[in-house]
């Protein structure tokens, strides 16, 4: 049988239900089921089940199925007593991959799961912090072991402000490389996801800045200006400022010869203004700051045809709680609450 994975919210309870009823049907001579039990033992027990199930789940045993249960039940809760003690006695668990949609192989740390959770609805808590550190202590490995990204990167693209100081506290790789902006750091995505506090966190560590566009969404382009960049750098740059909400630098931007409407393209997307990806990123001073300059609030992207108060109330439609960002937006751009 193909390998199955745990649900998001996994119950010890249904799973024991779940090996009983496969012995039940099993002993009631259902080929399929027999051929599941068999596969763990040739004996018709519930043992049996119980290990048929684990392994389908992708576990060598019930007591570490069991435990993998407790693990993210403890992640979800946001448990970290609980959590310290389950890695006590399962090692391990600091570093093997948690059974999740968001990590189908799966190969992704317990930390990389844990950047992502918040943003997907996952877990119901403010601990992603305390839990890092927790697993840290027990011996993770800050960057993640054979992770696609770090977890550090992971918590900077998904808002775990204090997951990534405690990452950086334990010595996390602040210059390796990731994915959604290739070749980025964990600056780099910090940048790109709108996010100014948790640039200013990496930047106090000792981040690089590699370029304008990054210096740009670290508030600060002194020495990026000479010699001049060309008209899509400062373009780039502009639409970044005002994507992390650093309006000091769309003004010197702006000062520059960047007109307040440009849309460069790059990375995001044809026909999208520096309005459309502040709307989309939930910075409302931002808004009020482009439209005082003379941004076009009916301006409609090449992709979506969509103005930039489509772009706010399509972001705060999505299925993700992460990905919601509030009315500011929307009350800006109307003037009044949104309905």
């Amino acid at each position: 049988m193909s390998r199955q994975f745990l649900p998001e919210r996994p119950n010890l309870d249904q799973l024991r239900r779940q090996a009983k009823e496969l012995l039940r049907v099993a002993t009631a001579g259902d080929p399929s089921a027999i051929a599941r039990v068999r596969d763990g033992s040739q004996r018709m027990t519930l043992a049996a089940a119980q290990l048929a199930l684990a392994r389908e789940y992708g576990y060598a045993s019930w007591p570490r199925l069991k435990a993998e249960v407790e693990r993210k039940t403890a992640l979800v809760n946001g448990d970290a007593d609980r959590l310290a003690e389950l890695l006590t006695s399962y090692p391990e668990l600091a570093a093997d991959g948690v059974s999740s949609c968001f990590t189908p192989d799966p190969a992704d740390s317990p930390l990389s799961f844990l950047a992502v959770a918040g943003f997907h609805g996952l877990v119901n808590h403010q601990r992603a912090g305390e839990l890092t550190r927790v697993m840290l202590a027990a011996g993770a490995d800050v960057d993640g072991g054979h992770d696609a990204e770090t977890p550090l990167i992971a918590a900077a693209s998904y808002y775990e402000s204090d997951m990534v100081r405690a990452l950086i506290e334990a010595g996390a790789n602040l210059e390796a490389t990731g994915t959604e902006v290739p070749g980025g750091t964990a600056l780099t995505h910090a940048v790109w996801f709108g996010r100014p506090d948790i640039v200013d966190v990496l930047v106090q560590a000792g981040a690089v800045i590699h370029n304008l566009r990054e210096a740009a969404g670290a508030g600060d382009i002194a020495g990026f200006l000479t010699p001049r960049p060309t008209m899509a750098d400062r373009e780039i740059a502009m639409i970044t400022a005002a994507g992390c909400a650093r309006l000091s630098v769309v003004d010197e931007l702006l000062a520059t010869g960047v007109d307040v409407n440009a849309a460069p393209g790059w990375h995001f997307g044809a026909g999208v203004t520096a309005l459309h990806r502040a709307a989309w990123l939930g910075h409302a001073d931002s808004v009020r700051h482009l439209l005082l300059r003379g941004a076009d609030p009916e301006r409609h992207d090449d992709e979506h045809q969509g103005t930039p108060l489509d772009w706010c109330r399509r972001r705060n439609n999505e299925w993700f709680p992460g990905q919601r960002i509030g009315s500011a937006v929307e009350e800006v751009l109307t003037g009044q609450p949104p309905s």
